[in-house]
């Protein structure tokens, strides 16, 4: 599909328009002469379970030589967006940052991430047995720049007991037949799917599953019968009551592990929080739209920085992390404890038997795509727009769905038309 291809126009809204100048001294460096290991600085915002196998397998490859030492410091998402670059700029920020493909394309144009290429053409680091869509993100310009990380699909996780007590025994393939399920699971007390349309998240997805895009090739192709008849299908949809409206991921999240939902839509990611709460959970695809299934990915990367790359010993040990990290058998640690598909393509199901769900959902991963990864100039202002419309679209307020669509379709060809 076009709106997967990788087109690296504009900036991102988080970073500044400004070219990107590095200056100070790095904070990481070479070994000295006491032959200390070289230090490679690494930032990520992963708090839970992912974070401590994160941890986990950086010790594992401090343990495994003595030439590199990976130092890891972990801030919340919005704190790493806000300090990467003064922190580059001062040379005491991160050789290798955790982040997303929109917020990358900024980076990358103000030169503030450094090309990988030459890690992806070293045989030995094993890229060939990346997932090929996942890789197709992080080319700008015929370059590879990012590194997978962490790549999953958004699944349906329901609640164990609340489909055993139904008597339910089949997974719904459709729309349709999915929000005939959360009507039968509603009750006074308990929604049968929380979903949150608060957040955008979701809305490219549900359009392309009706055959309609948000963006192609790089222009907004939002106003179209096809998408009209897609949203006012789920206006309709909404009005029946399986779901709150107004809320977002959190809340949604929230819901179902809080016992108030009986299904969520969601990445794995879920499974943390429900264990938790004493919830045995189950997961299916997400279902077929009018005209295809569409499956929406959670996706983020390791990208080198120029800090990082300024330095041959830390870009080494930088890139040695990285083979270490996708190493087959630290990807099968990775999905079995941090309840993430693997990012190889050669892991295989039986490997993965220790953890169920995760075995299930991997097939899936080859299949979820990045939502807007294509926009120019990066998804921020768009998802903002975007968030307006499927608050609209679910509360039914804002007016009749085609003068909703047809407004957004031009807010965004507003937003997207300086990057053009």
């Amino acid at each position: 599909m076009s709106i997967f291809r990788r087109r690296a126009r504009g900036t991102v809204g988080l970073v500044a328009a400004a070219a990107f100048v590095l200056t100070g001294c790095s904070a990481s460096g070479s070994s000295e002469s006491d032959g200390s290991p070289t230090v490679v600085n690494v930032w990520h915002g992963f708090t839970e379970a992912d974070g401590k196998v994160v941890q986990a397998i950086a010790d594992d490859f401090n343990d495994s030589q003595s030439q590199y030492e990976v130092k890891i410091e972990v801030n919340p998402w919005n704190v790493i967006s806000d300090k990467l670059l003064p922190a580059l700029k001062s040379g005491n920020g991160p050789d290798l940052v955790v982040q997303t493909v929109d917020a990358a394309q900024g980076y990358v144009k103000q030169k503030a991430f450094a090309p990988l290429q030459d890690f992806y053409d070293d045989p030995d680091n094993e890229t060939d047995t990346y997932h090929p869509h996942v890789v197709e993100y992080t080319e700008f310009d015929g370059e590879q720049f990012g590194v997978p990380m962490g790549y999953a699909p958004f699944s349906i996780w329901y609640n164990k007991q609340m489909f055993a007590d139904a008597g339910i025994t089949e997974f719904p393939e459709t729309w349709d037949e999915l929000i005939a399920l959360a009507e039968q699971l509603t009750t006074p007390e308990i929604f049968g799917l929380s979903l949150a349309d608060k957040q955008s998240t979701f809305l490219p997805t549900i359009l392309q599953s009706g055959g309609g895009e948000v963006v192609e090739d790089g222009e907004i192709v939002l106003d179209t019968p096809q998408n009209v008849e897609t949203l006012e299908w789920w206006r309709d949809q909404y009005a029946k009551g399986w779901t709150p409206t107004n809320i977002g991921l959190a809340d949604a999240v929230a819901l179902f592990t809080g016992g108030k939902a009986a299904m969520t839509w969601i990445g794995p990611w879920v499974v943390t929080g429900a264990d938790a709460a004493g919830i045995e959970v189950g997961e299916f695809p997400a279902p077929a739209g009018s005209e295809k299934v569409a499956t929406p990915a959670a996706a983020n990367y390791w990208w080198l920085t120029s800090q990082g790359a300024d330095d041959a010993d830390v870009k080494a040990g930088a890139e040695a992390f990285l083979a270490y990290f996708n190493s087959h058998d630290a990807q099968v640690r990775w999905a079995l404890e941090a309840n993430y598909p693997p990012n190889r393509t050669d892991v295989t199901v039986d490997e993965l038997a220790e953890n169920p769900l995760i075995a299930a959902l991997t097939p899936e991963a080859k299949d979820a795509y990045i939502a807007l990864a294509t926009i120019p100039g990066g998804a921020t202002d768009v998802n903002a727009e975007l968030d307006t419309l499927s608050v609209h679209i679910a509360s039914g307020s804002g007016g009749d769905v085609a003068s909703l669509v047809k407004e957004a379709d031009k807010k965004l060809k507003d937003i997207v038309a300086p990057f053009q």
